[in-house]
Formats: structure tokens, C-alpha cells, sequence
């Protein structure tokens, strides 16, 4: 028998026996769930399918535990990786935005960033294959899609870390106002660059910090504006705010501001493959959005409407600069404020380290004890130019227009867009179509505009 050689969609060699179909109209994703359960690929009763994503090992799913996941636990762990350190600077997007833009970039965020998360399960369905959002990316464009997301990602996580680094450094201050914020950074590189040492399983239970982080700051809030009855500070006694911009200069850094809020993308492929109920994906997804939209938008307005032209960076820096309230209840979101960071800095370097180190050892390959050595010096090096930035560059909310206009754009609508049109785009209705190019083009104006912005000097936005 003969057989033909074809490329996949990652430029690798595969087999296919002649008048074997490699797509099929005819794919069923319930049926191919309750294969890939047993670990093989039905994607039609009749033709079989070369996957599309190619892997080291072959049967890699036969391995590996998926599927486990409830819908409540998956709700559960995309709440808790959308609810991020961004909750803090959303009061100052709606000083920013006022609240007519402010209202309406955050609907449009929501929605768009809902959508693409939906859409991303129609592509990932194509392939059983794959599970990352590198895969995701080589789906639709090969391995250059691959290379160009992997380096868009590692960018990501570095300016997320500094956020990190600024926030901890913020949020030590308020709490220590007599020591210098430099000397806060510097103590902070020192505590928190051994445990980027350590393998990444003893740090990954911590995460839980994230939303105990973000309902204890919502609830503080509340209840600080509630038991507080003059301005500033007070819900009972608002302070006076706008329906429009008041500057309408700084209009577009509440585009980063907002969005960087709902970014999640990175992580939805694997959610959606541990899943033992895949179906109830889009339920999940509307789920964890109308959670997290609904704490956002609580603390953005009540933070706004107690301080609002006096909002700062962060509503923290608000909360412990204001007289008359529960000092010991403010201080203990505080110390949430700062443990979440702390914890989540680690684990978001990881990717860089391994990418540093895997690159050093293949073209140096060194002894176990080296290795281990290297890694330290590594790791300990990349931690103080992460401080260094965040001492260079102090200002939280620029770090956040960045992360939210440029990356978190690219990552949650613009990209996953583009698969989708490139993959689906000829069997779209027109109506979808027109929609998938107005939510692509909207966002794309949006992150060039925010991000060209964020780099602004701050007087010339005064």
C-alpha cells in the first residue's frame, strides 16, 4: 500500500492512507470527549484524523490526568485566576473614564473578553491534542505562531511581575509610612527571591490567596464607606464625581486599566481540558465573568464614589491614608494585599526562569552541582532586575494600563480572534463575521491607543 506524505500544521511530516479524510464534516465533540476519556481521538464514526498539534510523546494523553475536574471546581479556579492584583486600580479607571466611558469600557471588556474565551473552545476542539495556549496558538499558525505568543508571554509575565513588586512595595508602605519605599522594595527582593528557587509544587496551593484577597478587600470597603459618614471616604457622604472625563487626557489608560481585569485565556485551554463535563464549558465561562464582574464593578464604583478625584493608584493607598477607620481591619487586607503578590510572584517567574535556563543549558550543558548553581545565581539575577524596574518605574498604574492595553489585548481578544477567523472564518454567517471584525478592530484601537498612552509623562496628562 502506498502512502502520502503531508505536512501538519506545525510544518511536521505525518502519514495519511489514501482516501483517508484528514477533516471531517462529520466531527462529533461528544463523541470525541468519550475517546479521549479512553485515550484515542473519534472525530467521526466513519474517517479517522491526524492531530493537528504534534507532541514529544505520542500517547501523551493516556498518561496524563484529565477530565476530573467538576463544573463548581472549574468555576472555582477561573475565578480565582481572573480575580487578580488589577481589582485595585479600577476605582481609578472610573476617575479616569467618569462614569459613562468607565461603564462602557467595562461592558465591553466583559463581553469581548466572554466571547473570545468561547471561542476558544470551538478551537480547541478541532484538536484533542491541544492543551496549552502555545498549542492554541500553533493551531492556527504554526510553530511562528507558537515562537510569537511564547515571546509576547514572557514579556507579559515580566511587567506583571513588577506589578507585583510594586504593589507588595506600596502596600508594605502604608503600612510602614517611615521607611523609605526603595528600602520596602529592597527588603521585599531579599524575602521573597529564595522561594523562586524552590520547585514549583510547593508553591502552587497558595493561589487560594487570590480571591480571599479580592473578597476581603470588597468587603472592607464596603463596610469602611458604610461606618464612615463625611467625605472623603464615606458611601453615605459621596464625594464629588464625574459623568464624563474630568481630564479627558487620561481617558485612555482606563482601557488597560479595565481590561487587565478579565484576562484569563492563558489558562482556559487547560481548565477546559480537566474538565469532566466539557459541555458546560460556555455555563462555566458565564459563571467565573459574572462573578468576578460583579466584585469588580462593587469595588470600582464604591471606590470612586467615596474618594472620587482624590482615588489614588490604588484604592489601598485610599483606605489607609484616610482617618476614622478600623485601623486593624484595614491593616489585615493590608497584609492580604501584600501575601498575594508575594505568593503569586514565584510561581509567574517560572516560565521565564525555565525559558533562561533551558536556553543556557542546551548550549552549555553543565554537571548536576553547576546546574544547580547557575539556577540560583539565574534566578537571584533576573529577581533583582524585576526590583530594579520596579524601582525605576514606580508608578502602579502605568504598570497596569501597560499589562492590561498591550498584553492582556493581545492575549484575550486580539489573538484568539484571529485563530478563530483563520480556522473558522469561512464558515462564519455574515452577522458573526461583521461581529468578530468589529470586536477585532475596537480592540485593536484600544490597545494602540492605551498603550501609546501609558507611556506618556505624567504632567503632560494633567
Amino acid at each position: 500500500m502506498n502512502n502520502n506524505k503531508s505536512k501538519n500544521i506545525d510544518g511536521d511530516v505525518t502519514i495519511n492512507n489514501p482516501g483517508k479524510s484528514r477533516t471531517s464534516s462529520n466531527f462529533n465533540p461528544e463523541r470525541r470527549q468519550r475517546g479521549l476519556n479512553n485515550g484515542r481521538d473519534y472525530t467521526s464514526d466513519e474517517n479517522e484524523r491526524t492531530p493537528l498539534i504534534s507532541h514529544p510523546v505520542e500517547d501523551a494523553l493516556d498518561f496524563m490526568y484529565l477530565g476530573k475536574s467538576t463544573v463548581k471546581q472549574t468555576i472555582f479556579n477561573a475565578v480565582n485566576m481572573l480575580m487578580g492584583i488589577a481589582i485595585l486600580s479600577l476605582p481609578l479607571s472610573f476617575k479616569y473614564a467618569g462614569w459613562f466611558f468607565g461603564i462602557l469600557i467595562f461592558l465591553y471588556c466583559l463581553i469581548q473578553t466572554n466571547y473570545t474565551a468561547k471561542t476558544m473552545k470551538k478551537c480547541l476542539d478541532i484538536d484533542h491534542r491541544c492543551l496549552t495556549y502555545a498549542d492554541f496558538a500553533s493551531l492556527a499558525f504554526g510553530k511562528k505562531g507558537r515562537l510569537i505568543m511564547g515571546g509576547i508571554f514572557l514579556m507579559d509575565l515580566f511587567n506583571a511581575t513588577v506589578a507585583l513588586i510594586i504593589l507588595a512595595g506600596d502596600s508594605l508602605h502604608t503600612l510602614f509610612p517611615h521607611v523609605e519605599l526603595v528600602q520596602l522594595k529592597l527588603i521585599v527582593f531579599f524575602i521573597i527571591t529564595p522561594f523562586t528557587w524552590m520547585p514549583i509544587h510547593i508553591l502552587s496551593h497558595v493561589s487560594i490567596f487570590g480571591i480571599i484577597a479580592a473578597l476581603s478587600l470588597t468587603s472592607v470597603v464596603l463596610i469602611d464607606g458604610f461606618t464612615r459618614f463625611e467625605p472623603p471616604g464615606s458611601l453615605l457622604a459621596p464625594m464629588d464625581t464625574y459623568f464624563f472625563p474630568s481630564n479627558w487626557k487620561t481617558l485612555p489608560i482606563a482601557f488597560g486599566l479595565i481590561n487587565a481585569g478579565f484576562t484569563g485565556h492563558a489558562v482556559f485551554p487547560s481548565l477546559y481540558r480537566d474538565m469532566a463535563k466539557p459541555e458546560s464549558y460556555n455555563f462555566m465561562v458565564n459563571c467565573s465573568y459574572s462573578i468576578t464582574s460583579i466584585i469588580y464593578i462593587t469595588v470600582a464604583a464604591a471606590g470612586y464614589i467615596m474618594f472620587g478625584s482624590e482615588t489614588m493608584e490604588e484604592i489601598t493607598l485610599n483606605i489607609m491614608s484616610t482617618p476614622g477607620y478600623n485601623v486593624l481591619l484595614n491593616s489585615i487586607v493590608i497584609w492580604f494585599v501584600v501575601i498575594n503578590p508575594l505568593s503569586k510572584y514565584p510561581l509567574m517567574l517560572t516560565p521565564i526562569n525555565m525559558s533562561v535556563e533551558v536556553g543556557f543549558f542546551t548550549m552549555f550543558p553543565l554537571g548536576k552541582i553547576s546546574r544547580v548553581f547557575y539556577t540560583i545565581i539565574s534566578r537571584t539575577f533576573l529577581s533583582f532586575v524585576i526590583v530594579y524596574t520596579a524601582i525605576v518605574f514606580p508608578e502602579f498604574d502605568r504598570a497596569m494600563s501597560l499589562l492590561g492595553s498591550l498584553f492582556s489585548f493581545l492575549i484575550s481578544a486580539i489573538f484568539p480572534l484571529l485563530c478563530y477567523l483563520k480556522l473558522f472564518g469561512r464558515q462564519l454567517s455574515n452577522s458573526e463575521l461583521i461581529w468578530c471584525m468589529i470586536l477585532l478592530i475596537m480592540s485593536s484601537i484600544m490597545a494602540t491607543i492605551g498603550t501609546v498612552w501609558t507611556f506618556f509623562p505624567r504632567e503632560w496628562l494633567d
